[in-house]
């Protein structure tokens, strides 16, 4: 009998891959994607907290949070555009100083005395205009820092600094305001951009070249014609199928997470504001595990078929929470944030391969634009189907969204091959 061992293939198992911590310049970049994250977190619960504080109430906080929101929105275009015109990691430095210069005089005037509803707007909404940059910028970043072999981990590693710091951030933000006040959590938050901000510039004038090395044409050889980015939306099958899928597939989750998730706590699952604390914790717990074994599934082939099967899994664990009861409601939204981070990352990873240096930015740009413009209309529309038809009919109607517009992106070869 021949001997077939050498022959068989050895199974691949998903295992962490922590290659990309091993640049220095990449460290600095996750360390200041984890530490303005975490300052995120103190600005959400600190800011409810302060408007209370100075004699606002809830239309208040609803305009700020709103003004905040439509700022980000903004000026997400021009971080894309920015990024590929100046350069990501400037674009990224020069919106932590912003932030940082919007953030600190809230926490100077809470602290020092009572500042008023007006002025806080105003510095929420520069704080809002300097986010809507450092997204695009982040994503843009990456690729110029890492081999292509390292990207999908990178990738994956920002996700679960991400996560975690958005778990462990919103605890330690709320005993920040109730042992000192909302102004010391601003102070704090502020101090995280200066970390930030200081990392960036400490990666250095030799990234500001417009495209890695690789990209680069030989000596002697002419440049290839660079595509403006419309020529490239019309030209690229596989950016519009991914807007498209990206678009379809947050109409309805804002709306579920936002809306949905806090009526099914309450009334369905009679669970309160510790049972919806729990359930986003599940979430976001299964969102970093994503994250963790994404970094380690190397070498796959066909990116683009195995995120739109992990979208068609967050599909069928989304329907699952509304019947299941508490306990399998924790475990289905887990399994539906871990198929969520495997399809975001193996997505960006994609679109970061096929896509020219010199466009990279406006292109993150567009993507989140997709993601994130349709968020008021979600919210609006999950709070009317709520109040019509309860919050299980949400939950169907966005795993039925989510359903179509991964099968969507299955069926298209130039994703699904991607």
């Amino acid at each position: 009998m021949a001997d077939t061992t050498a022959t068989r293939t050895p199974r691949r198992r998903p295992r962490l891959s922590l290659a990309p911590l091993r640049s220095r310049d990449y460290r600095l970049l996750f360390v200041a994607e984890s530490v303005s994250v975490f300052g995120d977190a103190f600005h959400a619960v600190a800011l409810p907290f302060l408007v209370y504080q100075v004699g606002g109430g809830a239309r208040e906080l609803g305009l700020l949070v709103a003004g905040y929101g439509l700022c980000r929105l903004a000026t997400t275009p021009l971080g894309g555009i920015l990024a590929d015109r100046v350069g990501p990691w400037q674009v990224m430095l020069v919106s932590d100083l912003l932030r940082l210069a919007a953030t600190a005089p809230i926490a100077v005037a809470a602290v020092a005395g009572d500042p008023g509803l007006v002025l806080i707007g105003v510095l929420v909404a520069v704080a809002g205009l300097g986010a809507g940059l450092f997204q695009p910028a982040a994503y843009a970043i990456t690729p110029r820092l890492l081999p292509a072999e390292q990207l999908q981990a990178g990738n994956a590693l920002h996700s679960t600094a991400g996560f975690a710091a958005g778990l462990v951030g919103p605890g330690v933000a709320g005993l920040v305001v109730v042992l000192l006040s909302p102004g010391v959590a601003f102070g704090v938050d502020a101090l995280t951009f200066a970390v930030s901000a200081a990392c960036l510039a400490v990666i250095g004038a030799h990234h500001r070249r417009a495209a890695p090395a690789a990209a680069r044409p030989g000596a002697g050889a002419a440049s290839p014609p660079r595509l403006t980015f419309w020529q490239l939306l019309r030209a690229s099958p596989l950016l519009r199928t991914v807007l498209v899928v990206t678009a379809a597939a947050n109409l309805t989750v804002g709306g579920m997470v936002r809306v949905g998730l806090p009526s099914l706590a309450s009334t369905d699952l009679s669970a309160g504001a510790e049972g919806f604390g729990g359930l986003l914790a599940a979430f976001t717990g299964g969102s970093l595990a994503g994250g963790f074994f994404t970094a380690g599934l190397t070498g796959i082939r066909r990116r683009g078929a195995t995120a739109m099967l992990a979208g068609l899994v967050l599909a069928g664990a989304v329907a699952l929470v509304p019947f299941t009861g508490y306990a399998g409601a924790l475990v289905a939204l887990a399994v539906a944030g871990v198929a969520s981070t495997v399809t975001n990352v193996l997505v960006i990873t994609v679109v970061q391969q096929h896509t020219a240096p010199h466009l990279l930015g406006r292109v993150m740009s567009a993507i989140l634009l997709a993601a994130l413009g349709l968020f008021p209309l979600s919210g609006a529309a999950a709070g009317l189907v709520v109040d019509a038809y309860g919050s299980p009919v949400l939950f169907l109607a966005t795993a039925a969204t989510l359903g179509a517009a991964f099968g969507f992106g299955l069926s298209r070869r130039v994703l699904r091959d991607g």
